[in-house]
């Protein structure tokens, strides 16, 4: 009688087991929280200043608190606009940058800085000087952050 009870719950495991496998997986949750995606690579100095100068002050501050963060920083600028080179959670950042002019013109001009908010790409920067005098700025208001 055991075992006969044990084949059937194992047989009506195995019958809910395919539908369970074949379920779409859950749409990922939109959030209005803005999220940063630093695009650089080692090959650009500019891009090393904002790593080593920048990026730690950045991430001290009250407006980082309140954001999502992701660096796209590959071994080299060859691999910067590659699917691989991006987290599954941000490549939908790659696609609609690289549908714009400016991706399609200037894709590999870095350091970038491109500002998203409720899947949407809403500002984009490049430089140093791009970070200081627009991004930063943007990004307070955005946050609601006093400096």
């Amino acid at each position: 009688m055991f075992n006969r009870r044990f084949l059937m719950a194992g047989g009506l495991a195995m019958a809910a087991a395919p539908s369970m496998a074949q379920a779409p997986a859950p749409a990922p949750a939109k959030t209005s929280r803005p999220m940063l995606v630093f695009m650089g690579h080692p090959g650009s100095e500019e891009c090393k200043t904002w790593r080593s100068t920048w990026e730690p002050i950045f991430v001290g501050t009250p407006a980082y608190k309140k954001m999502d963060y992701r660096a796209i920083y590959p071994a080299n600028a060859s691999l910067l606009l590659k699917q691989e080179s991006w987290p599954a959670d941000a490549r939908w950042v790659l696609d609609t940058f690289l549908a714009s002019e400016d991706g399609a013109q200037r894709g590999n001009v870095v350091p970038r800085f491109l500002l998203t908010q409720n899947q949407q790409v809403i500002f984009t920067a490049t430089g140093i000087k791009g970070w200081q005098d627009a991004m930063w700025p943007t990004i307070m208001d955005v946050t609601a952050t006093k400096a």
